[in-house]
């Protein structure tokens, strides 16, 4: 059957290529696309080969299945393309298939394409006939590719593959609030075909298929090889053992394997299985049904239970609030408050990050909900499956970015160079069995028996010997490790940045007191909050300007929020369920002051709509009036009334109902000071401020109140609000490092009504505040943080700080920790955008400068400096978050010397601290990331050693995750990361020597016509090399962290003059050894076998050739079992210490006392009393080059002098991090750093 697809011959037509394509350029989703087309001939030519080479050219392509694409389809257009070849943004390659699917009209018409079937034979080109188009019938049908559980799908419009998007992007939040009232059981099924179902699935391969997968890996069939080989060279002794031995290697990985997708599975399948309510269009209007999750598409209108939910997809709150735990998703244990969307961002388009306190995601536990008494909270469905956050969670597990390290590339290069070793002694090998006129079935095993001798296959394996004792040391110290060849990237950090809050210091703060503004002066700071009166409009913003709420009991939200309203000792006061099914309104919480007291029954207030009476969770619900009527007073008045107010509109109170006089005092007394909380504003790290719309009980207007950071806050008030000697107090407690919020307030105009305030929109309510004082909050450094930091500094690994803290603060808390010294001196960058005709500019300044803060209401604060002083080089770069945007916009070719310079980093929002982690990475830092909260969790992702300090299921994130909330971990990783790397290099160096011992010794007895017999092999191989490559890495790491960092080059020079001289002392010895037993009288050479009889492996060369190897890799494990200053010295190795002792002694035993059992049981030639003096010299010759090769490691290899020789030998004279070149740079600039003179960009942007 043969398509023609209506619209696209046009394209064929202009001669444009449509063979490659480029979707979502320039991120880390970045795909480049090739279309391939199925084309017999290759393929025929494909199988052929497969015939030919006994399957193993289809055994290469099923390794490299880009290859098989290669060879069995031609290159076309995508839209004739049924194969893939996908280039990711770190240049793997991967190949998916084009899927077709027929559709029913109604389906999405933007996707589909009409065909027409007709004859194979005709030409698909030129199209079929106008005939044809008449009498053949239509199909529709839709193209895609699934890559990494993401739907692709082909745009016929467009002539290329766009990733599906539910609703989360490009979509105006007018369209979430209007658009969406439940869609028709036709329109689901659709858009089901269209987005597949809302599961996240982690495929548990059979036990079967994990292990036909397992036995393909090229380890497992170059053992297979292995094994066939030695069987036809009749040691089956060895194969056996080895055989043996792969099998549980085999088992216990496919076990190992099996359990974690198990334990995924388990994981992420309890939200595929759930019931959800959802709206279905009906005639009769909007009808509640209940489906499964799997169910659910994109666009569905969710009905989210009272009782709350565990939520199956991604949500966009339209009505209601919700109370949600996003501890799986973010790691922040405390609840937060969800808002529904408003008419007020109508004109935004929604994004799930800007808009994320709106957003119910996947994985995340609603715990209440808040809504219209007979409405309900409902949400709409944006995205499914792995589209949604907590898909891409487990994506992220699923598919990890590769880790771009040089100890991998190095050690497959080394490999090759192996190979290329086992090529030269396959010649010799050839050569001699030539010479020796030798059959060409034993020339050729013999030959390939070169290759497995030169390349172990156990290489692999050992070379992650030191990382999975690492790991298992790790846990025990309660770090947890995802990412195991993290591990050895952590052995060469060069930086680490911190988060501040809850990172470097405590998690919770304390209120230490509040300076109140009193007749636009700054009063005197008041350290007992509650002592300030009831009605001032500083404790009426504590109180207010928060998203607490009552959980079982309990107050929970933001720590910051619940000390400030504790402080205050007012109480709140929220509806209790049966106040929701009472009333019309969504009822408001309340705040007041202890002393208020409640009105007798007949005049139980209420606030004008929606307040309504509340209870608080330890009061029972007292009897409320009708909804339609509220009571206000006006307590700053003598002898007034109270109004009865009948709202039917919403508007505020129109009196139609009388007053009622309150001229006793006594009842006056008792009317309640309370205030509404209306509306919130939340906080977000871009705003970096948080609001709330009010109404005290008895007024006839709405307040707002303000928080958040100082220099935000002066920016919306007055300047006429902004009290005289603001700028010194800030800075007096910001450098002390306290954390400093600033509170406002604005009486919002009488005519807003309550459905108003519900639309309007943040940014016309932000603005003429009035500057009511500050919040001061401590908090206090972690005890182990200053240690650490020190410990660090001292290891020659820098730390620096990013936070979304003040930048006086952090460069307070960075001078008490020890980033910054005592005579240390801070630059701050402030950086100015262009204005008219005058270019962006960059400054610094001190950062002790007492008026910053004061100016920042007219100029940009992005950092702070000191005047350098040409006594004290040393100096610290401070920038905000809003200056890190300005350089990187304005100032690209200064980021280099300001990251580079740089310690603390303000303000910084996720993206930014994301974004200063990839820019340390591009000058060749290796960075680690400590931190605690989802404001993290981006640069913990991005670093190349991400410490999580959370328990939570979010920490899935980073590679790392520490129990112990506190930043010991990060030297802990650090030390384990160098052993680790340490013991990885020896191992490997020990099994490449180990090849060569082995390779030599071959060569030598193949020219006297001899071999090792099968229980030597198995001796050397199994006992000797396997034991001490297991035992090696289980030394542990020094527990001391030194300025010295390991080598994390495995071709550079001092590795390389390791091994060659390793080589070469090998190869000596062997030789002196071999030619001193030539010299002796009593020795006859071995002859050459006949032609059926077996080589004579019991012979005196291949004894003497077995002792010497033997004790050559008992002492290439001592010269490779480095101690300080990485790890531990040998003897703390007990297991190691142990068998080298046992093995040490059994060879000599076997050399001067051999047991007759023994000797027979080795095939070994021996003398009981004879020819001592020869075994006594073998014996001196070991133990001479046991000496030289310890030494040479230990004092030639190691020394600094040694590396010093080879960068003069190199003429290396630059250094080869670019940081370095950086840092040399800016020390031989003499204008560097411009203290108090602006840098001027007139790059175009």
């Amino acid at each position: 059957m043969a398509y023609d697809r209506l619209g696209e011959d046009r394209e064929r037509d202009r001669g444009v290529s449509n063979h490659e394509q480029v979707i979502q350029p320039g991120t880390d989703e970045e795909l480049m696309v090739h279309g391939y087309r199925y084309s017999c001939c290759k393929a025929a030519i494909f199988y052929l080969l497969t015939i030919l080479t006994l399957g193993m050219f289809y055994l290469v392509s099923y390794w490299k299945p880009e290859w098989r694409v290669y060879f069995m389809r031609r290159e076309c257009s995508l839209s004739e393309a049924d194969s893939l070849i996908l280039k990711d943004a770190d240049g793997q390659l991967h190949v998916v298939k084009v899927e077709v699917d027929d559709v029913e009209p109604g389906f999405p018409s933007q996707y589909v394409i009409s065909l027409h079937v007709h004859d194979a034979s005709s030409n698909v080109h030129n199209g079929p006939s106008d005939a044809t188009h008449l009498s053949q019938p239509i199909y529709k049908v839709v193209r895609f590719f699934l890559f990494q559980h993401i739907k692709y799908i082909w745009t016929p419009e467009k002539m290329s593959f766009t990733r599906l998007y539910g609703y989360d992007v490009n979509t105006p939040i007018s369209s979430l609030l209007n658009d969406f009232r439940g869609f028709t059981v036709r329109e689901q099924m659709h858009r089901q075909k269209l987005y597949g179902l809302n599961v996240i699935s982690v495929e548990v391969k059979s036990y079967g298929y994990l292990l036909v997968t397992e036995i393909l890996n090229p380890f497992y069939v170059f053992q297979i090889a292995s094994i066939t080989l030695w069987s036809f060279d009749n040691y089956y002794l060895y194969a056996t053992c080895i055989f043996i031995v792969s099998c549980l290697s085999v088992i216990i990985s496919l076990l190992e394997t099996r359990k974690q997708s198990q334990s995924l599975h388990d994981m992420v399948e309890a939200s595929n299985t759930n019931i959800a309510s959802v709206l279905r269009a009906t005639p009769q209007g909007p009808d509640k049904v209940e489906i499964g999750t799997r169910e659910l598409v994109p666009g569905d209108v969710l009905v989210i239970p009272r009782a709350g939910c565990t939520m199956p997809c991604d949500a966009v709150l339209i009505s209601g609030n919700a109370i949600v735990n996003e501890s799986m998703l973010t790691g922040e244990s405390v609840p937060v408050t969800k808002i529904p969307v408003t008419v007020s961002e109508e004109n935004e388009i929604y994004s799930p990050e800007k808009h994320k306190r709106h957003t119910l995601f996947c994985g995340t536990s609603v715990i209440q909900t808040r809504y219209y008494g007979s409405a309900q909270v409902r949400a709409v469905v944006v995205q499914t499956g792995f589209s949604t956050a907590k898909g891409e969670l487990v994506r992220s597990i699923l598919y990890p970015r590769p880790l771009d390290f040089k100890f991998y590339k190095d050690a497959m290069k080394f490999i090759i160079f192996l190979f290329c070793i086992a090529s030269i002694g396959m010649s010799y090998s050839v050569y001699i069995y030539i010479l020796h006129e030798e059959g060409f079935l034993v020339t050729l095993i013999r030959t390939l028996d070169i290759v497995t001798i030169v390349v172990p296959p156990a290489l692999p394996a050992a070379m992650t010997v030191g990382t999975y004792y690492a790991q298992s040391r790790l846990k025990k110290q309660g770090i947890f490790c995802i990412s195991p060849p993290r591990i050895n990237v952590a052995g060469k950090t060069k930086l680490v940045c911190f988060d501040k809050t809850g990172t470097l210091t405590e998690d919770g703060l304390e209120v230490w007191g509040v300076v109140e503004v009193k007749d636009n002066l700054m009063g005197t700071p008041v350290m007992n909050v509650s002592s300030i009166h009831y009605t001032s409009h500083l404790i009426a913003a504590m109180a207010t300007c928060h998203s607490l709420t009552f959980l079982n009991g309990n107050l929970t939200g933001d720590p910051l929020d619940v000390k400030m309203f504790e402080a205050t000792e007012w109480e709140l006061e929220e509806p209790v369920e049966d106040d929701t099914q009472r009333f019309d309104n969504l009822i408001p919480t309340r705040v007041h002051p202890p002393q208020a007291s409640l009105l007798p029954p007949c005049f139980e207030p209420s606030l004008p709509s929606p307040l309504s009476t509340t209870t608080s969770p330890p009061h029972p619900s007292t009897s409320p009036p009708h909804p339609s009527t509220t009571i206000s007073e006006h307590s700053e008045q003598v002898g007034t009334h109270v109004a009865v107010h009948s709202l039917t509109d919403g508007d505020a109170g129109t009196v139609c109902c009388g007053t009622i006089d309150i001229q006793d005092d006594s009842l006056k007394q008792q009317v309640p000071y309370e205030i509404g909380i209306l509306r919130q504003f939340p906080f977000s790290s871009s705003s970096q401020r948080m609001s709330v719309m009010v109404r005290k009980l008895g007024e006839q207007h709405m307040d707002l109140y303000v928080k958040g950071a100082p220099e935000i806050i002066q920016s919306l008030c007055k300047p006429e609000s902004i009290p005289d000697g603001l700028g010194p107090i800030l800075t007096h407690f910001t450098v002390q490092g306290f954390r400093v919020i600033a509170l406002a307030y604005r009486t919002l105009h009488m005519k807003l009504s309550w459905h108003e305030a519900q639309k309007i929109s943040r940014d016309q309510v932000e603005q003429d505040l009035t500057f009511v004082g500050l919040l001061i909050l401590q908090n206090m450094l972690k005890p182990e943080t200053s240690a650490v930091i020190h410990q660090l500094q001292q290891a020659n690994i820098r730390t620096l700080m990013v936070t979304g803290d003040n930048i006086l603060t952090a460069i307070s808390v960075a001078r008490d920790c020890g980033m910054v010294g005592t005579t240390h001196q801070v630059l701050v960058a402030k950086v100015t955008p262009p204005i008219s005709d005058l270019p962006p500019s960059l400054v610094f300044e001190p950062a002790d400068t007492s008026d910053i803060m004061i100016h920042s209401t007219t100029q940009d604060l992005t950092s702070v400096s000191i005047t350098v002083d040409s006594n004290i080089p040393k100096y610290h770069l401070a920038v905000s978050g809003r200056a890190w945007a300005l350089i990187y916009q304005y100032f690209p070719d200064l980021l280099p010397r300001i990251i580079t310079r740089g310690t603390v980093f303000a303000r910084m929002s996720p993206d930014q601290k994301a974004q200063l982690v990839e820019e340390l990475q591009t000058i060749n830092y290796i960075v680690a990331m400590c931190g605690d909260g989802a404001n993290d969790c981006g640069a913990l992702k991005t670093a190349h050693v991400g410490i999580s300090l959370s328990e939570a299921e979010a920490s899935v994130a980073a590679p790392f995750t520490s129990r112990t909330n506190n930043i010991k971990c990060v030297p802990q990783v650090v030390c384990e990361g160098r052993c680790a790397l340490t013991t990885n290099f020896s191992v490997f160096k020990y099994m490449a020597l180990y090849s060569i011992i082995q390779f030599v010794s071959v060569l030598i007895l193949y020219s006297a016509y001899t071999n090792l017999s099968d229980p030597q092999f198995l001796y050397i191989d199994l006992f000797i090399v396997t034991v001490v490559a297991i035992f090696m890495g289980y030394t542990g790491p020094s527990l001391e962290l030194v300025a010295e960092k390991p080598l994390g080059n495995l071709l550079g020079a001092v590795n390389m003059f390791s091994v060659l001289s390793q080589i070469f002392l090998v190869i000596l010895f062997q030789v002196i050894a071999y030619f001193y037993l030539l010299q002796q009288p009593w020795f006859e050479p071995n002859k050459k076998p006949d032609d059926k009889e077996p080589d004579n492996v019991v012979s005196w060369e291949t004894a003497t050739i077995f002792y010497a190897s033997s004790f050559q890799y008992l002492a290439l494990c001592v010269a490779y079992s480095p101690g300080q200053p990485f790890r531990k010295p040998l003897i703390t190795n007990v297991w190691l210490t142990v068998s080298l002792i046992i093995l040490t002694v059994t060879t000599l035993v076997m050399l001067l006392c051999p047991w007759p059992w023994l000797m027979n049981l080795m095939n070994m030639k021996y003398a009981s009393d004879s020819y001592l003096m020869f075994r006594i010299a073998l014996l001196l010759f070991v133990a001479t080059h046991f000496v030289i090769s310890v030494s040479t490691e230990y004092f030639i290899a190691s020394s600094r002098a040694l590396k010093k020789c080879f960068q003069w030998v190199t003429c290396k004279r630059m250094p080869k991090n670019k940081y370095k070149i950086v840092l040399r740079e800016m020390d031989e600039d003499p204008n560097w750093p411009p203290v108090g003179t602006p840098v001027y960009s007139y790059q175009r942007t």
